[in-house]
């Protein structure tokens, strides 16, 4: 069971819980994190979403809901740990901005390996991620117009293009 902080709509704590998979009200929200990591050749990491989640074997980039009691940071840490095995510190992120959609905050993060890792080295989360792989811009592109990039995902990668180029 995945519990979360609840904000209202200027990100201010609520102090209240919310337990995943029920109704928030319109005047509830919580927040999201996601991580685009960058392998030191410049390629993006693109996991893919296991069959029995929303957009079943599309591809996207790392995330998911804070936790009760974390941080953004401290969220966007853990999500790219239980998704890939990638284990990072704060001063590794670099924060890119945040989308107010629907009942969420999205904040985004980016992490610049200085390294090389190998997708053989990564350790996917069951039921989250079936696949992994490593792509340049233009592979993301090619990917998108074959309608494989979760749709959201892929506004967000335009968004912040430049900052992942």
């Amino acid at each position: 069971m995945e519990i979360w902080d609840l904000v209202d709509e200027c990100r201010n704590p609520l102090g209240k819980f919310h337990t995943r998979g029920t109704v928030l009200p319109p005047s509830e929200f919580h927040v999201v994190v996601e991580i685009f990591m960058i392998n030191a050749d410049g390629r993006i990491l693109l996991t893919q979403r296991d069959t029995l989640k929303t957009y079943p074997l599309l591809w996207e980039s790392t995330g998911g809901s804070m936790t009760a009691g974390e941080s953004s940071a401290e969220g966007a840490i853990r999500e790219l740990e239980e998704e890939t095995g990638i284990v990072v510190t704060p001063q590794e992120l670099r924060y890119l901005g945040k989308i107010k959609k629907g009942n969420y905050f999205l904040d985004s993060y980016v992490f610049r390996s200085t390294r090389d890792v190998e997708i053989c080295e990564l350790i996917l989360q069951p039921g989250e991620v079936c696949d992994a792989k490593w792509v340049t811009l233009k592979e993301l592109k090619d990917l998108n117009k074959k309608g494989q990039i979760v749709p959201a995902v892929w506004e967000r990668y335009q968004l912040y293009l430049n900052e992942l180029g």
